[in-house]
């Protein structure tokens, strides 16, 4: 990117006022450290540069769009309040860093957007998902904890809180027409290469407008969209980390890790 520094597992290509940033972090995109601190420099960059007028984020790998969470490293540290209140407060801040960009954002996405994966495209202005296999979704619930990125706030102000409720409370996968249906993508595309033209398009239309308007449209979005967006966040945080210490949480991922199903039922209320 002309007058920044190169920013770690993305490809940024500029023309014509749309940067389109290609996240390629084998073998599946997972958010950690390493990749919040390339978000947060992505942004920063974008930000800042004056050629950049829209922006386009996008995946190298055709099956996923941008993976959640390291479930085995969560599995080795995550238990702890401390280390899963650090988790969610450091998903929280970078998202929160996405959302707040100057610039319009577009997720284009040709795969799977599961748990952080979903999160970080709810961040984005608009979202362009392919059909066929590609899911977005949701599934903490399934392996007994929540997400912690910012969509107990965000999904209920996009979807409505009757849709939310549905999917965080049942981990549901939806396909792209059925996330277009519920308004939880813009447009659901026939073919991956469809989505990255419609994706491209609609930054462009964004790249003519004025910059100070969408600028302004975003932040009253943002500011209207949710009420009370610390408080709420604040409480999302402190639902982790008492999820995280249920045993819930321990079986869930567990099972996860081992390929089965998990053994909920045993739980007390």
């Amino acid at each position: 990117m002309e007058g920044t520094p190169q920013i770690p597992f993305f490809a940024v290509e500029i023309d014509d006022g749309v940067a389109v940033c290609t996240l390629d972090k084998p073998p599946a995109n997972t958010l950690d450290e390493d990749l919040y601190g390339a978000l947060d420099a992505l942004v920063a960059a974008v930000d800042l540069d004056d050629a950049v007028r829209a922006v386009v984020l996008a995946s190298a790998h055709e099956r996923i769009f941008v993976a959640g969470a390291d479930v085995k490293r969560m599995a080795e540290s995550g238990f702890r309040p401390g280390a899963a209140a650090r988790r969610v407060e450091r998903a929280q801040a970078t998202f929160g860093r996405l959302e707040r960009c100057r610039k319009p954002t577009v997720a284009c996405i040709a795969g799977h957007a599961l748990g952080g994966g979903c999160e970080l495209a709810l961040c984005c202005d608009l979202r362009v998902m392919a059909e066929g296999e590609a899911r977005i979704g949701l599934p903490e619930v399934t392996l007994g904890f929540l997400p912690g990125g910012g969509a107990t706030q965000r999904l209920p102000a996009l979807v409505g809180r009757g849709r939310a409720t549905e999917l965080l409370m049942l981990g549901t996968r939806l396909s792209g027409r059925e996330a277009e249906a519920i308004g939880l993508v813009n447009r659901a595309c026939a073919t991956p290469a469809e989505t990255a033209e419609t994706a491209r398009a609609l930054a462009a239309r964004l790249a003519e407008l004025p910059s100070s308007s969408l600028r302004l449209v975003k932040r009253c979005i943002r500011d209207g969209a949710y009420g009370d967006v610390p408080r709420g966040l604040a409480v999302e945080r402190e639902a982790v980390v008492e999820a995280m210490g249920e045993p819930a949480a321990r079986e869930g991922i567990a099972a996860f890790l081992e390929r089965r199903p998990p053994r909920f039922r045993e739980e007390a209320w």
